[in-house]
């Protein structure tokens, strides 16, 4: 992360290229999200924005020039370098994608636009597109595969397009695909269009084993290999040489499996640089793993397929399988002796339309409609179904006829054969299930449910209903019982779904706990409401039936598609009503109406906020002090959140506060406060100041990571402070039993090695007397709401006389928040309250004021 630079310090600033404000063009350049930068006609750098260092870890003076070129991915700093001249490009404004290098190593794809501007100078910036680019191409990627496989694309091809996937998915890669021979152990082909064909065509009939590369050891040991350093790694002793003069110098192999446990392939991966695997990418390992198993085996069937044909054409020659005739109304005249050796029926029996007697009850409406309409209109006949075999099996059958005509163009006859196509049918109808199916909860997937969503709102005119749904706190699921049973829960909450479902309902899950249903015969809003509530109370009844499910509620989001709507826009209209009912309090339905887009925004401007805070350091602790309430001295301070805007001044919490329901930025947030604020302490105690004990506010995420704790101690004890200098303060959400053990166990720890707990907003949230009496807290904080107006006909203090006794009853410090008034103070210590904080005793302060005043 690179810090702001001070006043005084020098800056890589250049004259505003667009005239007018330089202070202007500088903050823009900083405020904007991404990399912004000026150059000229010749593509050389005279100003990068701080972004630059901030994602690329090097310096700015690295991208001068022509120096940024080198953090671009190879592949498309060729192309850049092959027409760096701007200038002779034709246009004012270019727009291009471009993988840049992060300072971990990885690429990460940006939506790159330059626009010229006065001078002879162009205007640039690069915005990191990577996460939804990267998910737009894995699912484009995956059903472009998907149906090359389901039309019987040649396994080269498919090898080769398996190969050119993988390494748009994992930037920088170079892949190859060598097919391995289970039985002979060796290698017999490859694919890898990137890589030199005599490297390939040197491994066909290699026999694999440990330490024949990568690939060769991954086949044989059927386990992942990460080789890192190809020249120094023992598996690439022999093989070295091949490869390391290409520029390769990593290489992560993985085994293939077919259905039946067998190793059939090995996928390479080469890195020109030393690298291992991110966890997101062995994530993306293990599903391009699972696409080239499929693709694989099914090649191979149809492979086969294709050779059974060919043979049964050659063995009989070119005869139909079993042939057959009908006159002009459909009443069939000879069917082969092959007819009654498969089916059991004889041949006089099969005549006219007793053929029928073998078809599986649920195809003969479909067949009969089929050969009615053939046979009206003449068009060649072509129809799958089931016919019962002499041995009670049912199997797929394919039968097609063409009709023979007369001069006059009058049909006089019928010829059709019947082969059958059991296997290949079975395979393509499970290729098409996997394509439109979540293979977890066994409904359809989103793919489905974008085309079901497109097709119903045409053929209803435009009108349909729509449901978004998922369950609150499922992650505590997750994190308590682990994800086998959170998977379980997934398919138990699809088949509740399944069973509350109307005939006219359609259900989709769309990924994690999100699910969807389409209603077609629901366009009114009050009945879609309605419709959504009879859902929602169904639904918690059920999750309530199971100790694992109970804590878990549905929220969901309705929106109303009507003539002309995008699919897109109705879906995105039920996806924000479902983010609003989930902000409003969990397990509640939301209409969408206009003003849940503009929460929408604010809540994206405050994740916006967050994330820039993080980033650019503007994350600061301010300080209030608290007191004795019988002495007046200072105990301690109170650490609170505040953003330092370098434009807006001090914001509080209230900016962000929507982004702190992110588990992933509260626990940054709140481990970055916990960092800053010992920072302050060994200031304080470097100088010999006295700050008493800190008490810093943690969010529940920071008590979930199993790290958490360590890290805080480790911390403390960097800075040579005293564990007792702390007290972590956290609400009594906490002490839901859903949250699990994990807090429990790390708050013991926290308390047992000397570190303060203190329960905040005492009062507010869900605490039983049976979980204050066993939580390892030592004192608790009593909220403001209870303190205002103290000792006034309107608060006359009933309830705060009551938790002072059951603190003291339990042998709980007690502290007393929002005390603005002396007659407040009074009272309180009158009741027995140890502390006090709140604006009577000092607002909250920078940690130079503090010093200040602690001085």
């Amino acid at each position: 992360m690179v810090r702001p630079q001070d006043e005084d310090s020098p800056r890589n600033t250049i004259c505003s290229p667009v005239g007018g404000d330089q202070s202007l063009f500088d903050a823009l350049a900083c405020a904007a999200p991404g990399l912004v930068w000026v150059c000229d006609d010749e593509g050389r750098v005279e100003f990068m924005n701080s972004h630059w260092s901030a994602f690329t870890g090097l310096a700015q003076e690295q991208a001068m020039a022509h120096g940024w070129l080198d953090v671009i991915h190879p592949a498309d700093a060729a192309a850049f370098r092959a027409r760096i001249s701007l200038g002779k490009r034709g246009t004012d404004n270019i727009q291009e994608e471009i993988r840049l290098r992060c300072s971990d190593g990885m690429y990460h794809r940006h939506v790159l636009r330059v626009h010229r501007v006065r001078g002879g100078k162009w205007v640039g910036c690069a915005i990191d597109a990577h996460d939804w680019l990267t998910t737009e191409l894995r699912d484009a990627t995956q059903g472009a595969i998907l149906e090359m496989v389901i039309s019987g694309a040649e396994l080269s091809h498919l090898l080769n397009e398996l190969c050119r996937a993988a390494e748009r998915q994992i930037p920088g890669a170079t892949c190859s695909i060598l097919l391995v021979d289970a039985e002979e152990g060796k290698f017999v082909t490859g694919n890898a269009p990137n890589l030199p064909s005599t490297l390939i065509n040197m491994l066909r009939g290699v026999r694999i084993g440990t330490g024949v590369g990568s690939c060769g050891t991954a086949a044989f040991e059927r386990r992942d290999v990460i080789t890192t350093d190809i020249a120094t790694d023992p598996l690439w002793v022999e093989w070295g040489r091949w490869v390391l003069p290409l520029g390769f110098r990593a290489c992560w192999s993985q085994p293939v499996f077919a259905s039946s446990g067998e190793v059939i392939a090995a996928f390479g991966f080469y890195f020109q640089e030393n690298r291992s695997p991110t966890p997101a990418e062995m994530r993306e390992l293990a599903r391009i793993r699972g696409l080239a198993t499929l693709a694989i085996e099914r090649a191979r069937i149809l492979e086969a397929l294709r050779e059974s044909e060919e043979h049964y054409r050659h063995t009989v020659e070119q005869n139909p399988q079993i042939p057959w005739t009908a006159d002009r109304h459909g009443n069939i005249l000879s069917v082969s002796s092959r007819w009654t050796g498969k089916t059991g029926i004889a041949q006089a029996d099969a005549l006219r339309q007793g053929w029928l007697e073998a078809l599986h009850p649920d195809d003969v409406e479909a067949t009969v409609a089929t050969w009615q309409r053939a046979l009206a209109s003449g068009q060649p006949y072509d129809m799958n179904y089931r016919i019962r075999l002499r041995s009670g099996e049912f199997r797929w059958i394919r039968a097609r006829a063409t009709a023979r005509r007369d001069e006059l163009g009058a049909i006089i006859r019928w010829y059709g054969t019947v082969e059958d196509i059991h296997e290949q049918y079975l395979a393509n109808e499970k290729l098409k299930r996997q394509a439109f199916h979540d293979e977890l909860t066994e409904l359809p997937n989103r793919r489905k449910f974008v085309e079901e969503l497109n097709s119903r709102l045409q053929a209803a005119g435009g009108f349909i209903s729509l449901m978004v749904l998922d369950l609150d706190d499922f992650k505590l699921v997750n994190d308590r019982y682990g994800h086998m049973t959170g998977d379980a829960v997934l398919r138990l909450f699809a088949r509740y779904l399944q069973r509350l479902k109307d005939e006219n309902e359609f259900v989709a899950r769309l990924g994690g706990d999100e699910f969807a249903i389409i209603c077609e015969h629901v366009r009114d809003e009050s009945c879609l409401l309605a419709r959504a509530r009879e859902i929602e109370d169904k639904l918690e009844a059920y999750l309530k039936t199971n100790k694992k499910t109970r804590s878990c509620r549905p929220s969901i989001g309705c929106a109303i598609g009507r003539p002309g709507d995008n699919p897109d826009e109705v879906f995105k209209r039920a996806d924000l009503a479902l983010y609003a009912a989930k902000g409003a309090g969990k397990g509640i339905v939301k209409l969408f109406d206009p003003s849940i887009r503009s929460a929408a925004s604010r809540r994206s401007e405050a994740f916006d906020l967050a994330r820039t805070a993080l980033r650019e350091n503007w994350v600061v602790p301010f300080y209030q002090p608290i007191v004795n309430l019988k002495d007046q001295s200072v105990r301690g301070y109170e650490a609170l959140l505040r953003i330092g805007h370098p434009e807006k001044g001090i914001l509080a919490p209230a900016a962000i506060m929507d982004a702190l329901d992110d588990p992933r930025l509260a626990d940054a947030i709140g481990t970055r406060m916990i960092s800053l604020v010992i920072d302050d302490m060994a200031s304080m105690a470097e100088r010999g100041m006295s700050y008493g004990q800190i008490s810093i506010n943690l969010a529940t995420e920071n008590l979930v990571n199993q790290d958490f704790v360590s890290n805080l101690q480790r911390l403390l004890a960097s800075r040579k402070l005293p564990r007792k200098s702390i007290k972590l303060e956290i609400t009594e959400r906490v002490l839901m039993n859903e949250l699990g053990s994990r807090v429990i166990e790390n708050l013991n720890e926290l308390r047992e090695s000397g570190i303060g707990i203190s329960l905040d907003d005492f009062g507010t949230g869900y605490a039983s007397l049976v979980h204050l009496q066993s939580l390892p807290v030592d004192e608790i904080k009593i909220d403001r709401s209870f303190v205002s107006g103290l000792g006034t006909k309107a608060n006359e203090g009933v309830i705060v006389q009551a938790m002072l006794g059951l603190a003291k009853a339990l042998g709980l410090v007690t502290v007393a928040e929002g005390v603005e008034t002396l007659s407040e103070a009074r009272q309180l210590a009158e009741w027995g309250c140890d502390f006090g904080q709140g604006y009577l005793f000092g607002r909250p302060s920078s940690v130079e004021q503090t010093k200040s005043a602690a001085a």
